[in-house]
């Protein structure tokens, strides 16, 4: 009995270093200047993206051709509603969707991979 409160107590022992060595890496992890740069990068990004898309709206919409791309896609969406098209196109828009974020997910993953083997040098060895 005394053997198994020393395994369990070691047990014990073990996931509390465990769990406080994952929350280290992950405390690091946020506080990398990687991460704050990727961050800051990402925000740039989306922000340029989206001035850029007001303005290409902004300027097309002022156009006779967006009036009249208009005029036909309201004409599109009055022969859509009529129609059994919706369906299938909300299922290609769902597959396209699911398979644009499985590819954000998998470069993701590999990004992540890739910093944490960055990081692996720099750090001391835990003990």
């Amino acid at each position: 009995m005394a053997e198994e409160t020393r395994s369990t107590k070691t047990i014990a022992d073990e996931l509390s270093k465990l769990g406080s060595q994952l929350a280290e890496a992950l405390r690091m992890a946020w506080e990398s200047e990687e991460r704050k740069r990727l961050q800051a990068e990402i925000a740039e990004g989306l922000q340029k993206f989206g001035d850029q898309v007001e303005e290409v709206v902004q300027k097309a919409s002022v156009s006779e051709p967006a009036k009249q791309v208009k005029a036909q896609a309201e004409k599109v969406v009055t022969t859509v509603k009529e129609s059994d098209v919706v369906e299938s196109v909300a299922e290609d828009v769902r597959k396209g969707l699911l398979t644009g974020l499985e590819t954000l997910n998998r470069e993701l993953g590999k990004l992540l991979e890739k910093l944490q083997e960055e990081q692996k040098p720099t750090e001391p060895p835990a003990e």
